[in-house]
């Protein structure tokens, strides 16, 4: 049985950034291209959906604690 596959469109690299990304899953290594639509394994789109929202939560908690500290007065 065919392996499910899904779309995927990562945003296009910025300067010296890589124009790849590496995900591996279960040993197995994939690099998606990014900027470019791309079939992957679901599997793989599930992990990059996770990592991205992992990421977005860390910039939402960093934020949070920034603003806190500026409330805060001496």
């Amino acid at each position: 049985m065919a392996e499910k596959k899904e779309k995927i469109t990562l945003p296009r690299a910025r300067k010296g950034e890589a124009d790849t990304l590496f995900v591996s899953i279960n040993g197995v290594n994939y690099l998606v291209p990014k900027g470019k639509t791309v079939d992957v394994p679901a599997a793989v789109a599930a992990e990059i959906r996770r990592s991205q929202a992992a990421e977005d939560r860390g910039f939402a908690a960093a934020e949070a604690l920034q603003a806190a500290a500026q409330l805060q007065t001496y």
